[in-house]
């Protein structure tokens, strides 16, 4: 890739078999300070343990260390004669950590003539998003579980809460927010009456051709293979455009076209818009996980999986630099996989993303 390419385009891949897959180990040796600008799972459990804590003026349980949660640390290091810093060193951690642990192990005695205010009642009908909490989490919980999600009923709008509400909005063509609005709540709700309450998980879509005999690889330049498959209505244009690019390329050696799985493709269109929202550009999702940890979180069985990702202005230039590229051309022309989900979503530094997750079942 050029100097000049490299300014207007990024692209990365990655892949994996079953029988590969192991789970890695990471040593962490030194505690990273949090601090502005910083969004990872251990800003998330500062927050908590801050909120829980009392210091909690206009703090927000997002995993963003933004100017309100530097303000409640220097106010607990204030309090506790830490220096007012208002970063998060290993001894401010290890002494919130301390704190919250103490509170929780006090018996939590409430006199009966005093019930206890809620710190949020602004939420009690409002939006129910991470950090939010009380009984009408626990309903919503309720209801999910009995629909099926992995989502536990402890009250707490917690990461698989947001997961599960994620993936019921996927399912159900709703804006992807991981937030409860009125709307999500009440589609939700009615799903759940009309399910009378009874665990049925929402049905995985299928792809829309399983070819019972897959066309046999053929010597490259015969042109027998045939490269059009039928394409959901569902897809848009720029994603048309790329499986039909893809699977002529495959054609054009012998290689037998590539299924679409519509729900292999929501799955890269959660992490294509996922990459755009939170500007990063990684084979690794801070919500999700890798690639195959992610498929399987949406209920995506396979027995090997590859995923190409991609920053470019058009779907033409990011399939070029694909093609050109020996590690995601693998990907696009190998034999191992059936099925492929493409999500094209506008945005990110060069113009559109692109994701592509390919599978063998």
């Amino acid at each position: 890739m050029n100097r000049s390419m490299k300014k207007i385009a990024a692209i990365l891949s990655l892949s994996v078999s079953v029988t590969m897959i192991g789970q890695p180990a990471f040593a962490k040796s030194t505690f990273t300070p949090l601090k502005k600008g910083m969004n990872n799972a251990r800003v998330l459990e500062v927050e908590k343990m801050l909120d829980v804590l009392k210091f909690d003026h206009k703090l927000k349980v997002d995993k963003l260390y933004n100017s309100y949660t530097a303000y409640n640390v220097k106010q607990f290091q204030k309090k506790y004669k830490l220096k007012q810093t208002g970063i998060v060193n290993k001894a401010t951690y290890d002494k919130i950590k301390k704190a919250y642990v103490s509170l929780n192990k006090k018996p939590q005695t409430k006199p009966e003539t005093k019930p206890e205010t809620p710190s949020k009642p602004a939420e009690q009908f409002g939006t129910l998003k991470l950090g939010s909490s009380g009984e009408r989490v626990k309903e919503l919980q309720k209801m999910l579980a009995a629909l099926g999600y992995k989502v536990t009923a402890n009250g707490s709008y917690d990461d698989s809460t947001r997961f599960a509400v994620m993936l019921f909005q996927s399912r159900n063509k709703q804006t992807l927010t991981g937030e409860a609005d009125a709307k999500t709540y009440s589609a939700i709700q009615t799903q759940y009456k009309n399910n009378n309450g009874q665990t049925k998980p929402d049905p995985v879509p299928q792809p829309p051709v399983t070819p019972s005999k897959p066309d046999q690889p053929q010597k490259p330049g015969t042109g027998t293979v045939n490269p059009s498959v039928p394409l959901p209505s569902e897809l848009t244009a720029d994603e048309k455009e790329m499986v039909q690019l893809v699977n002529k390329e495959r054609a054009n050696s012998g290689l037998a076209p590539y299924q679409v799985d519509m729900q292999l493709v929501k799955v890269a269109r959660v992490k294509a818009q996922e990459m755009v929202d939170k500007g990063y550009f990684s084979h690794t999702s801070p919500t999700y996980g890798s690639p195959f940890q992610m498929m399987e979180g949406f209920g995506i069985n396979y027995r090997a999986a590859a995923e190409n990702i991609a920053q470019n202005p058009s779907v033409s230039g990011a399939h070029q630099m694909f093609m050109n590229s020996s590690g995601h051309k693998a990907n696009i022309m190998s034999s191992a996989y059936d099925y492929v989900g493409i999500a094209v979503v506008n945005g990110g530094p060069h113009g559109k993303t692109f994701v592509q997750m390919f599978l063998k079942k």
